[in-house]
């Protein structure tokens, strides 16, 4: 199943057997799905979510969780339709905190609540926003610590990076120190998916690649983090494609003279 995925990455979203396959696997989650110029559109009961075809890997994962963003981002109304169009930059907001963020394209979950369940930041502590990608979670991290606090927004993505530096300043905020390294198993260069989407990370732990997106960038392991911030954090969130789980087998010796609490994203491919 593996191969004949990869094989329709490779032919591209323009492929008829590419939307061919793509618009059979709607009609089975009860979706229309339409390929018109350069977006992909997706529809259900009065409601439609627009991607960029740059990002057609991303339609199952988006039809999987198409009623999840209906109700955490707002949407505009088209004629009959409830429209979320994530197909260009734009700035999105969130229905719950009704707090504005610049994204590149989709926007970021809205899962604070999972990220902070077994340990909130508090006031004066220092937090790792490890896969920062536009910075919205870096936002309530900063609110949480407080002026005295520090939140260090590791971001390597080059096109994520232009927007998390854009919502700090969109929200001033002091206390967001933007990394543009990513945190991996081992130190040195490594290569970068760049394409601006959320499932950018690196190379050695993506399922579909695209020579033409990667990028060196250099890459730091926990313990070499904290020597170079020149301090540990309380707290770390990290989202980062599957990385993670090397990220932290290499520096259990570190963690065990320095306990840090963790909120690991749960990684799932379609």
């Amino acid at each position: 199943m593996q191969v004949i995925k990869d094989l329709l990455v490779r032919l591209g979203p323009d492929s008829a057997l590419v939307q061919a396959a793509l618009c059979r696997h709607a009609r089975k989650q009860s979706f229309n799905l339409a390929f018109e110029r350069d977006q992909i559109r997706i529809s259900r009961n009065g409601q439609l979510l627009i991607l960029s075809k740059a990002l057609f890997v991303q339609v199952p994962f988006m039809m999987e969780n198409f009623d999840f963003y209906f109700k955490t981002m707002e949407s505009t109304l088209d004629g009959l339709d409830h429209v979320l169009d994530f197909s260009k930059p734009a700035l999105h907001r969130y229905l719950k905190s009704g707090i504005e963020f610049y994204f590149p394209a989709i926007p970021e979950d809205d899962v604070m609540d999972a990220y902070t369940f077994w340990h909130t930041p508090a006031n004066c502590e220092i937090v790792w926003d490890v896969g920062a990608h536009a910075g919205a979670s870096s936002y309530y991290f900063s609110i949480m610590v407080g002026p005295s606090g520090r939140v260090f927004a590791f971001e390597p993505n080059e096109i994520n990076s232009e927007f998390l530096m854009r919502n700090i300043g969109q929200h001033k905020l002091q206390n967001v120190v933007p990394i543009k390294k990513a945190l991996s198993g081992k130190g040195g260069m490594a290569r970068f998916n760049m394409d601006g989407s959320m499932s950018a990370g690196l190379s050695d732990y993506l399922v579909y690649t695209d020579k033409n997106v990667f990028r060196d960038v250099e890459t730091m392991t926990l313990s070499d983090a904290c020597q170079n911030l020149g301090s540990v954090p309380h707290f770390v969130k990290m989202d980062i494609e599957g990385a993670e789980a090397d990220v932290i087998a290499t520096s259990r010796p570190f963690l065990k003279e320095s306990p840090i609490h963790f909120a690991i994203r749960e990684q799932s491919q379609s």
